[in-house]
């Protein structure tokens, strides 16, 4: 496990207000009528990745739009790829009032419907979270049943706020950026410090703000707002990536 937290100040509004400053509508759900999701080439059973997006929901910035650049990246690599919008779902255009709780159970309720998909190899399934998702994704770790188990779990600079270590053996990748005033990452130490080292592995980027892998984000560093750190974003994706291998 690698470690470099600070402990900057930030404020649970900011997300929120960010969040709806930068909100642009996106499709919700697809192919089957649950989810959208993207599937692979060639006939054998794949890992199934849940994408479960930040408090914006699965929406562009400026016209680029890194959840679908992403998952069609994870496709070409042989996953099948699951949109868990739990924002759309709602009828709602930010997380502003969906608590944790119901992002965790969407993840799980999705995690066993692909589980049971044909093309799908059940014994790996992941999870990416981003944000309030990431935060999601930490939520559900702690209240995962035996069966489906998410194998591995990616969170991106997660809102930790209230977030504990979890049971299940999940192994995990915690993305998060040292600047980060909206999602403060010395609020993941409880989970960090809570799950065995060979089971969680931390990276911090020294110079990264919140959203620093969205490359639709301006690039200029200002207190309290998101911002796009080019460097960050791609050592973290090639880790990422690593990791589900």
């Amino acid at each position: 496990m690698t470690t470099s937290l600070l402990a900057p100040t930030g404020s649970w509004v900011w997300l929120l207000v960010i969040c709806a400053a930068i909100d642009v509508p996106s499709p919700a759900f697809a192919d089957d009528g649950s989810y959208r999701v993207l599937h692979p080439v060639g006939g054998e059973r794949h890992p199934a990745v849940l994408l479960v997006p930040g408090c914006s929901g699965f929406t562009a910035n400026n016209g680029i739009n890194v959840y679908d650049e992403r998952a069609a990246e994870l496709q070409a690599a042989g996953n099948t790829v699951v949109y868990v919008d739990y924002i759309s779902k709602r009828m709602q255009s930010n997380c502003a009032h969906i608590g944790r709780s119901e992002v965790s159970a969407d993840i799980l309720d999705a995690a066993k419907w692909a589980a049971a998909q044909s093309d799908v190899d059940a014994s790996r399934i992941f999870a990416i979270g981003w944000s309030y998702g990431g935060g999601g994704v930490l939520a559900a770790l702690n209240a995962a049943p035996p069966e489906p188990r998410i194998a591995k779990a990616v969170v991106y600079y997660p809102v930790c706020r209230g977030a504990g270590p979890w049971s299940a053996t999940t192994s995990g990748l915690m993305l998060l950026g040292a600047e980060d005033d909206i999602a403060p990452p010395a609020l993941c130490n409880v989970a960090i410090k809570g799950v065995p080292p060979d089971r969680l592995r931390t990276i911090t980027y020294p110079n990264a703000r919140h959203g620093f892998d969205m490359r639709g984000l301006a690039q200029a560093k200002v207190p309290g707002a998101p911002a796009y750190d080019p460097d960050a974003a791609t050592a973290s994706w090639a880790a990422m990536m690593d990791f589900l291998k």
